[in-house]
């Protein structure tokens, strides 16, 4: 049968100081779920296609490559003797708080001028 693709704007995860950040998507595919750590500042790049001709793409990035990126302490694994109701729900409360962390870290290059709406500043500090 044949089938039929359909360009979709991914997400707005976030806009801050009038840059905006979207997710991008396994193999840039909305229907198998938005990437946890990759981001692109062109609605237009994804991490398979892009718009720009650049090699990497400047506008798709890994928020954990981002100088600002500060993840939450994880708690212990849930194996063995420490599979307890405990750790179960200190993982939960984690992933809220990674969550958080990644907007936090993304805003904050933002800040720094090293995401701008021109693409990522791979390095850039100031």
């Amino acid at each position: 049968m044949p089938t039929q693709t359909v360009w979709i704007d991914p997400e707005l995860l976030l806009e801050h100081q009038g840059v905006r950040v979207f997710h991008t998507y396994k193999e840039d595919d909305y229907d198998q779920g938005a990437k946890p750590y990759s981001f692109t500042l062109n609605p237009q790049c994804g991490v398979a296609d892009s718009l720009c001709e650049d090699q990497p793409c400047r506008h798709v990035f890994d928020v954990q490559e981002l100088s600002t990126w500060r993840p939450p302490v994880k708690p212990p694994y849930c194996t063995g003797s420490h599979d307890t109701p405990e750790n179960r729900k200190a993982w939960e409360q984690y992933w809220e708080l990674e969550v958080a962390a990644i907007r936090v870290a993304i805003s904050a290059a933002i800040e720094r001028g090293e995401l701008t709406q021109s693409g990522w500043r791979q390095g850039h500090a100031t």
